[in-house]
């Protein structure tokens, strides 16, 4: 009798794959019927293995999800990126939102999440692409860093944001946090010379 054996099965090259489990076929004779019966309970829920692997099935599936999702959003703002950006943008999704740097207990970044961090590169319009984290309950991070100056913001549903930053200024070293409406966030952090972390790098494009 062949080995339970466990199956990738992804809907293209890039795509996160979703794991099935796949059986030997049975006979009808009382042995046969045995097995089955121990293999049914092996594949049945235990706290120690299936439970582990069916939570990590369900966060294949929630990743995959949340990518596409992503994807599709950022086509209805296409027009503030450009090309080379967006696709970048996408690269940088595809690696964040990889089965295998999420813990089975964490949440894949929301939707809303994802909407907020979208409208503020809108209005921010920053020439150089933040790297991109996530918490572990499903809000999406972004960071620039240039030298020991540093700035995160972490978006957070209905287009409200959680910034921490790190600079030099006037020779001081400063540092300064809160929690901000997005359309007030260019006004936010003015005093802190934005420019630093936005400027250069590929730009989006001015339409």
């Amino acid at each position: 009798m062949g080995a339970i054996q466990i199956q990738k099965l992804r809907p293209d090259a890039g795509a996160i794959g979703r794991t099935s489990v796949s059986f030997p076929s049975m006979g009808t004779s009382t042995t046969s019927q045995f097995i089955k019966q121990k293999l049914d309970d092996l594949a049945a829920p235990t706290p120690s293995f299936s439970g582990i692997r069916i939570a990590a099935k369900g966060l294949d599936e929630e990743l995959y999800d949340a990518l596409a999702a992503f994807k599709i959003r950022t086509a209805a703002v296409a027009m503030h990126l450009d090309r080379d950006w967006r696709a970048k943008l996408f690269g940088q999704l595809d690696s964040l939102l990889a089965l295998s740097d999420w813990q089975v207990e964490d949440a894949a970044p929301t939707i809303e999440s994802y909407s907020t961090f979208l409208r503020m590169l809108t209005l921010l319009r920053p020439q150089r692409r933040p790297g991109l984290g996530a918490t572990f309950d499903g809000r999406l991070i972004a960071t620039w860093t240039v030298g020991d100056d540093r700035l995160t913001i972490e978006c957070l549903p209905k287009d409200v944001v959680r910034w921490q930053l790190s600079a030099t200024i006037d020779g001081e070293r400063e540092r300064a946090a809160g929690e901000t409406p997005l359309p007030r966030l260019a006004a936010v952090l003015r005093p802190y010379d934005p420019g630093r972390w936005f400027q250069n790098a590929n730009h989006l494009p001015t339409g």
